[in-house]
C-alpha cells in the first residue's frame, strides 16, 4: 500500500472526536536522537497487511504449531461489525491477507492469546465492545483444535457489557486460565464492573464469578504478580467520566482470592487508561507497571511508568511522557537490543509509534526511535506486540526454581516467551493438562504444587533476543504494519544463557541413589547418559527410568564407586554436570 493514500471521510464513534483534534497535525518523520544507540528497526514497515479492517487487538501467537508465530487480530472497534484474522507464518513471512476470519462478525475490542482448555494449543479470546449499545457485547473464546482455530466461537459469555480489553490469568491457581474482561463505556458515561469468568478444568462459566464492587467504567486489564508472592494480582484502568479523571487499580490476590475493592490506586496525571503493560525496567525483579491514557473526555494525556518498590508500586510515577500529546493509547515493554533491560514502546491515534531506550534501568525521555506515515491520519494505533516472526533471534533458555510444597506460579525471567518447549517437576516432564501460561507477561503456572527441594522445577523456553514489533492500525485503508528487527541474523546463536543441555542431579552431593537430569533446550531427551571420572575415563552408563536416569554410585563391573567428584553427560564433549559422592550406605 502506499504510505501516501488519504483516509476519504471523517471517522465516527469511538475516535471521531479525537480525529477533528488530528487533521491538523504535521507530518512527521523518522526521528533517531544524536548520539544515543540506534534502536534496531527500520525506518519504514518492512510488511503491512492488504485487507481493510479497523483492527484494534493483536497477539503474536504460534496458531498451527508449526513452528513459526502467526499475527492474529480483533477487529470492529466501535465503528462496523468485523471479523477476526489470523495472518499465517509462512516459515517467516507473514500473508498478506488473513487467511482465517471468523464466522462471526461483530464489535470486537482487544484479544489475547493462551491455551484455556490445557490441549497444548494456544485459543484466542475476544472482548466485545460495541457501538452505543448496538451489538452482541458478550466476550467469546475461539478453540484451538489440532492447530486450527473454529470459526465460531467455542464459549460465550451469557452477561453482556460493552468491554474494550480482556486478559487471561490463572487467579484461581488451579492450573488453568481464567478470563477477565473491562466493562463500561466512557463515551456513554456507562459505569459497570470489571469481571473475571473462572475456567473449570478447561472450560469457562458463562457468567462471572467475581467482580469489581468498583463500577467506574474499564478499558484496560492485565493480571500479574506484583508482589512475588505466587498469585496473580488483577490490574485495571478505569475512568470517572462525569468527573473528568482516570485511574489505576490493582486487586490484590491471596493465595488464589482477590478483593473485590483496590488496595491500591494511582491517580495523579492519569488520563482515559486504554493500555496497560508490565515488565522490570529496572532489573530488580519485581514487574513494573506502564500505562498509556489520553485526554478524549477531558483527563490529562500521558505515558506513565510506575516502579515497584520491593512488591509495591509506587503510587507517584517515575515516568511521565509525551504530556503534550493528546491521543496515547497502547504502550509494551521489549528488550529490542539484547542489553537485559526492556524498551518501552508506545503509539496512539494519529500519533507516531515511538521507541523509548532503557539505559541499564534508565528510561530516556526523548525517543530514540519514531515511525510515522507521511499522512499521520493513516495511522491509529491500537496495539503493539513483539515476536521474533522470522526465528532470527531466538535464545533457548532454562529457567530453574525449588518448590516449597505451596506455590504453584512461577514468574521466568525473560519475557515475552515465543515459544513454551517444556515443564519438569522432580525429573518428570509434566503434560500440557498440568499447567498453564502466560506467554506475554512469562509465567507459568501449575496444577500441583511442587514438594519441597533444591531446583526441583524446571521451563524450557524461548524467546527473542532482538523482537520485531508489530502494530495494528484501525484504520482501515492503511492496514497492520510489521516492522522487523535489523540485529543481525543469528546473534543469539550463541545462547549465552543456557549450555547446549540441560543437567541435573538430585540429590548432589549424594550417598546413595542419583536422579539425573537430562534435556535439550527444547525439552529433547538423549538416548543415553553416562558417568565419568575427572580422567575422563567411562564409569557406567546409567540407565533410564521414565524421563531421568539413575546411578546408584556403581560402575559397569556392579562396584561402589569410591567417594569423590565424577561427571556425568549424554556424550563424551557435551558439558558435563558435577556429580559428588560422598560416602557408602
Amino acid at each position: 500500500m502506499s504510505s501516501d493514500r488519504l483516509t476519504t471521510s471523517a471517522p465516527s464513534g469511538r475516535g471521531a472526536r479525537a480525529w477533528r483534534g488530528a487533521v491538523a497535525l504535521a507530518v512527521l518523520v523518522l526521528a533517531v536522537r544524536p548520539g544515543l544507540a540506534v534502536i534496531p528497526l527500520p525506518s519504514s514497515p518492512s510488511w503491512t497487511s492488504s485487507d481493510n479492517d479497523y483492527s484494534t487487538g493483536g497477539a503474536l501467537a504460534d496458531v498451527d504449531g508449526d513452528g513459526w508465530i502467526d499475527l492474529l487480530t480483533s477487529n470492529g472497534n466501535d465503528m462496523n461489525p468485523d471479523r477476526n484474522g489470523v495472518y499465517m507464518n509462512r516459515q517467516g513471512i507473514l500473508e498478506n491477507v488473513a487467511s482465517w476470519r471468523s464466522q462471526d462478525a461483530g464489535y470486537f475490542g482487544h484479544c489475547y492469546a493462551g491455551d484455556v482448555d490445557n490441549d497444548g494449543d494456544l485459543d484466542l479470546a475476544v472482548a466485545y465492545l460495541g457501538r452505543e449499545g448496538a451489538g452482541e457485547m458478550t466476550a467469546r473464546v475461539y478453540r484451538n483444535e489440532a492447530g486450527t482455530l473454529g470459526p465460531e466461537p467455542w464459549w460465550k459469555a451469557r452477561d453482556r457489557h460493552s468491554s474494550f480489553d480482556c486478559c487471561l490469568g490463572d487467579v484461581d491457581n488451579d492450573g488453568d486460565l481464567d478470563l477477565a474482561i473491562s466493562a463500561g463505556d466512557a463515551y456513554r458515561n456507562e459505569t459497570d464492573s470489571v469481571r473475571i469468568y473462572r475456567n473449570h478444568g478447561g472450560g469457562f462459566d458463562t457468567l462471572p464469578y467475581w467482580t469489581a464492587h468498583n463500577g467506574n467504567c474499564s478499558d484496560a486489564v492485565r493480571f500479574a504478580d506484583i508482589d512475588n508472592d505466587g498469585d496473580l494480582d488483577l490490574f485495571v484502568g478505569q475512568v470517572i467520566p462525569t468527573q473528568d479523571r482516570g485511574f489505576v487499580a490493582m486487586y490484590r490476590n491471596e493465595a488464589g482470592a482477590l478483593e473485590t475493592e483496590p488496595s491500591w490506586v494511582a491517580r495523579l496525571g492519569v488520563g482515559w487508561v486504554l493500555r496497560l503493560a508490565l515488565d522490570d525496567y529496572d532489573g530488580d525483579g519485581f514487574l513494573d507497571l506502564a500505562c498509556a491514557s489520553n485526554n478524549q473526555t477531558g483527563e490529562p494525556n500521558s505515558i506513565q511508568v510506575f516502579r515497584n518498590s520491593g512488591g509495591t508500586l509506587d503510587t507517584l510515577a517515575a515516568y511521565t511522557l509525551l504530556r503534550s500529546r493528546r491521543y496515547s493509547s497502547c504502550v509494551a515493554w521489549a528488550d529490542l537490543n539484547q542489553d537485559g533491560y526492556p524498551e518501552l514502546a508506545v503509539g496512539g491515534w494519529w500519533e507516531p509509534v515511538e521507541v523509548f531506550e532503557n539505559y541499564a534501568g534508565v528510561l530516556e525521555t526523548i525517543p530514540a526511535w519514531s515511525w510515522t506515515p507521511s499522512n499521520p491520519n493513516q495511522l491509529v494505533c491500537e496495539a503493539l506486540v513483539f515476536g521474533d516472526v522470522g526465528n532470527r533471534h531466538l535464545a533457548a533458555v532454562a529457567d530453574t526454581f525449588s518448590g516449597n510444597g505451596q506455590r504453584k506460579l512461577f514468574n521466568l525471567r525473560r519475557r515475552p516467551v515465543q515459544f513454551l518447549d517444556s515443564v519438569w517437576v522432580e525429573g518428570g516432564r509434566l503434560p500440557s493438562a498440568a499447567f498453564c501460561a502466560d506467554l506475554l507477561l512469562g509465567w507459568v503456572g501449575l496444577a500441583e504444587a511442587p514438594p519441597s527441594g533444591n531446583g526441583n522445577v524446571v521451563v524450557f523456553y524461548r524467546y527473542s533476543t532482538n523482537p520485531d514489533l508489530a502494530v495494528t492500525n484501525w484504520d482501515r485503508p492503511r492496514g497492520n504494519h510489521l516492522f522487523l528487527n535489523t540485529a543481525p541474523a543469528g546473534m543469539a546463536g550463541r545462547r549465552p544463557e543456557t549450555s547446549p543441555e540441560w543437567l541435573r542431579a538430585t540429590p548432589n552431593p549424594a550417598v546413595g541413589d542419583m536422579t539425573l537430569i537430562v534435556a535439550g533446550a527444547d525439552g529433547s531427551q538423549p538416548r543415553s547418559v553416562s558417568v565419568y571420572d575427572l580422567s575422563g575415563r567411562a564409569v557406567r552408563v546409567v540407565s533410564r527410568h521414565g524421563d531421568s536416569w539413575i546411578w546408584d554410585g556403581r560402575d559397569a563391573d556392579g562396584r561402589r564407586v569410591p567417594p569423590g567428584v565424577y561427571l556425568a553427560g549424554p556424550a563424551p564433549g557435551i558439558p558435563r554436570l558435577k556429580l559428588v559422592r560422598v560416602g557408602k550406605n
